[in-house]
């Protein structure tokens, strides 16, 4: 296959590797298998351009390296077309690598690549703004709005500006006035934190939220209703345990549409960790198996 690589220069999983090395590595496990591999990496600033230059006729895979949000950008770029989408993840939490499998070092990813094969999976949207992963409104906003101030930033101000927004959440109690429609039924509640999901989560042990797949044509919907912020940081623990949906605070429902409508004009969301300032009413919905995606086989998945 003929791949062009695009990668993040301030990805944090690369930031002060020389460049140079960094696309050596990648070019090298990407055509140990006999792909025809170009490599470049470039400035944010420079991304989306430099993604879409890429993306021509010709080109079978555009493989990115960056954050869950480079990613994000990469898949909008993407979407219905026949060039598929490989993953080099180089962030902080990298969501849709984990959920497909791919080991988080560099060169233990572009291994997989190398050898792996395509599938199709679901894009999900708010008001024509795609998401792979997950929507988020409400109180997860406070955390997400902080960790993009703070990238970049020394590892001690990062510390300290962590510890300051997990302080000021654990706080809080405000909630939202919202009403929600799920195709079958209308919701008027008041909850600290809404989360939509491009296909649902798993009730499963383990140190993050998973989704054992992304090709069902769904969205997961998650009402939470806690009292105070501590209340749901305790459903967060039992998350941990696999035990969430025991909660009586939380309401989880699977849909193909949902309509979220609230008293403001306009709400800010995180999508895939990126906060964005949204109109309402929020309009999700689902594209199934509308992105090509590179997926390690599973023997290559170890990291």
């Amino acid at each position: 296959m003929r791949m062009h690589a695009v990668i993040n220069a301030q990805a944090g999983a690369i930031i002060g590797v020389d460049p140079r090395e960094s696309a050596a590595t990648i070019k090298r496990a990407l055509s140990s298998t006999g792909h025809e591999v170009t490599v470049e990496v470039v400035q944010p600033a420079d991304l989306m351009h430099r993604m879409a230059e890429a993306a021509r006729p010709g080109l079978d895979v555009l493989v990115v390296g960056g954050g869950d949000g480079t990613i994000r950008s990469a898949a909008a770029l993407l979407k219905g077309g026949t060039i598929a989408l490989g993953i080099l993840p180089l962030g902080t939490i990298n969501r849709l690598a984990r959920d497909l499998g791919l080991p988080l070092s560099l060169k233990a990813a572009a291994d997989a690549l190398a050898h792996g094969g395509v599938h199709e999976i679901d894009v999900a949207e708010v008001n024509g703004s795609i998401f792979m992963c997950n929507s988020l409104l409400g109180l997860p906003l406070t955390y997400s709005e902080e960790r993009q101030r703070l990238r970049g930033k020394p590892v001690l101000e990062r510390l300290r500006g962590y510890l300051g927004v997990a302080r000021r959440v654990l706080q809080t109690r405000r909630k939202l006035a919202i009403a929600v429609d799920d195709g079958n039924e209308q919701r008027s509640v008041r909850a600290m934190t809404l989360a939509v999901s491009n296909n649902c989560y798993a009730e499963a042990p383990g140190l993050w939220l998973t989704r054992p797949a992304l090709d069902q044509g769904h969205l997961g919907l998650y009402i939470a209703r806690h009292a105070t912020a501590l209340a749901l940081a305790v459903t967060v623990l039992r998350a941990l345990f696999g035990r969430w949906r025991d909660d009586p605070n939380l309401t989880a429902i699977i849909a193909h549409k949902v309509v979220v409508k609230t008293r403001r004009p306009k709400v800010r969301l995180s999508n895939d960790g990126e906060v964005e300032e949204v109109e309402t009413p929020l309009v999700y919905g689902i594209h199934p198996k509308a992105l090509k995606v590179l997926r390690p086989q599973p023997s290559a998945t170890t990291a």
